[in-house]
């Protein structure tokens, strides 16, 4: 977590509403291939991601596509996401838009 997330984290207190729709969770680890490169996502849940070290140049409202998998998992299905916030440092916040029902489906049960 970058310092300015848990700067924001900190000053937001027990009091702040949770703006999450879905729970999030980082174990499984999840992968998140765009371009070629793999990514560990930070955190997940089925209705987005954060990842760390995205290098490549984007802005938030594009949307871009690569492949979701388990760690470990052969398993590579397609996904459509829209990014939803950049971190300095690297971080980047997706909100899936196309997420195949399988990896849905064993997020929901990962989470319960």
């Amino acid at each position: 977590m970058s310092f300015i997330s848990r700067l924001l984290d900190q000053l937001r207190g027990s009091d702040m509403p949770e703006l999450r729709h879905a729970a999030r969770s980082a174990s499984p680890t999840l992968m998140v291939e765009i371009g070629g490169y793999a990514h560990k996502a930070r955190d997940w849940s089925a209705g987005g991601a954060c990842i760390e070290g995205f290098a490549e140049a984007v802005a938030i409202g594009n949307i871009l596509s690569g492949h979701l998998y388990w760690a470990n998992d052969r398993r590579r299905l397609s996904f459509a996401a829209e990014v939803m916030r950049l971190d300095p440092g690297g971080a980047l916040a997706l909100r899936w838009l196309d997420l195949p029902l399988a990896i849905q489906q064993e997020m929901e049960a990962h989470i319960g």
